[in-house]
């Protein structure tokens, strides 16, 4: 087993999103964290976390880090041994989206930083999560850590629809998605593993949008069995 895995988060998330999946991993995986908190762009993002990579590793992308994931995937298909994308899509970024980022990025710019919303946070946790709560307050703690400069180069990566690069990834790849996942409705999982040859997707019920902080256990072993079978 390819013990190197390089962690790619999503939007204001830093790289304790995956304490506690490493915390389930224990010795079986050597997580890394990459650098998708320097460039505007998802192609930027990509050519940085591949220029500090190991010469062959697992590549795990979360949310808008899948983005970065995918396009590693295609761009350095010798490199990586296997693609696990969680909570994440294929689809661009829609004219609403897109309205939403430059409507934040005004506020930017004319109030600065004021940190994440609690309210928005909260929409990426089953609401029946006993901690929710609690992942909501790490999660304000790591955009606070980030800081608004972070936030104003990620909203500037804007999404391109990926479906039709898809059939190119030849990677390995296990997709999961949590059923409860408002912010990445399960429809967009469905397509993105039906794109890509041979790839599994599991779901994981009573989960919402941020699955390795709430259900870390599950996720390291879905990981491990995934990795161990290939």
């Amino acid at each position: 087993m390819i013990r190197n895995t390089i962690c790619l988060p999503g939007f204001m998330c830093g790289p304790g999103l995956f304490d506690d999946l490493g915390a389930a991993l224990g010795d079986r995986l050597t997580l890394v964290h990459g650098d998708v908190y320097s460039d505007p762009s998802i192609a930027g993002m990509a050519d940085r976390v591949l220029a500090a990579a190991p010469e062959r590793f697992v590549l795990l992308g979360f949310s808008m880090g899948g983005f970065v994931a995918r396009r590693i995937a295609l761009s350095a298909p010798d490199r990586v041994a296997a693609l696990i994308l969680v909570a994440t899509s294929a689809r661009a970024t829609s004219e609403a989206e897109h309205a939403r980022k430059e409507a934040l990025l005004a506020q930017l710019e004319e109030h600065g930083f004021r940190g994440m919303s609690r309210k928005a946070l909260a929409r990426g946790i089953h609401p029946d999560h006993p901690d929710r709560d609690v992942l909501v307050e790490r999660l304000r703690a790591m955009g606070r850590d980030l800081g608004g400069a972070v936030m104003a180069r990620q909203l500037r990566a804007t999404r391109t629809d990926g479906h039709g690069d898809l059939p190119r990834i030849a990677a390995p790849t296990l997709v999961i998605a949590g059923r409860q996942d408002a912010l990445r409705p399960l429809t967009e999982l469905e397509a993105l593993a039906a794109g890509i040859p041979g790839a599994r997707l599991e779901v994981f019920e009573g989960c919402g949008h941020m699955v390795p902080l709430e259900q870390p256990d599950s996720l390291a072993r879905s990981i491990t069995a995934f990795l161990d079978a290939i």
